[in-house]
């Protein structure tokens, strides 16, 4: 696991437009298991101290609906548009059978087969298809080159050490 603060704000999504009259949400969720959202007894808001909880989850059409327990009406859910919500780090479920969480693999290191230091994570950015690794070059790196990197776990991505602080890949050095 990398070493961070247990307090540190982890990004879950982002609040879009209300839906209906009864307090509910759009969100954009960075995760697999919206579900996972009502274990969550606080949530922080991007601009707040204070926290929120979900107390409903709706999936449907490609679509995630939210709402927020005490947000009753619609005028109250717009008062959450385009806000960001966290957890902290110490909030997150523990994983198992090597899992990890998006926010463990920036700063890594990419490694390619050949064994060239291609650079750094840098963030991830989510296309639809494959989340991409925006991998930027450092110091002892082969070349000044950025890299977009599709994660592909079948077929690009070989292993994620968090131990050694790595990504292999399946990648050549001239991409």
């Amino acid at each position: 696991m990398n070493s961070r603060s247990t307090g540190r704000k982890i990004p879950l999504g982002i609040f879009g437009k209300p839906f209906g009259l009864k307090g509910h949400l759009y969100l954009r969720y960075h995760g697999d298991n919206p579900k996972g959202l009502l274990n969550f007894n606080k949530i922080y808001l991007s601009d707040s101290p204070s926290s929120v909880r979900i107390e409903s989850v709706v999936s449907g059409k490609g679509k995630l609906r939210v709402k927020l327990l005490g947000v009753d009406d619609r005028t109250k859910a717009e008062t959450f548009i385009n806000k960001e919500i966290f957890v902290t780090e110490q909030d997150l479920p523990p994983l198992t059978n090597g899992g990890f969480y998006w926010y463990q693999l920036e700063k890594l290191k990419v490694i390619n087969e050949e064994g060239d230091l291609l650079g750094r994570i840098d963030h991830i950015m989510e296309t639809g298809a494959n989340n991409v690794l925006v991998v930027k070059q450092v110091a002892e790196g082969i070349d000044n080159k950025e890299r977009l990197i599709p994660f592909s776990k079948d077929e690009v991505i070989l292993k994620v050490d968090l131990k050694s602080k790595s990504v292999y890949v399946k990648w050549p050095k001239d991409y």
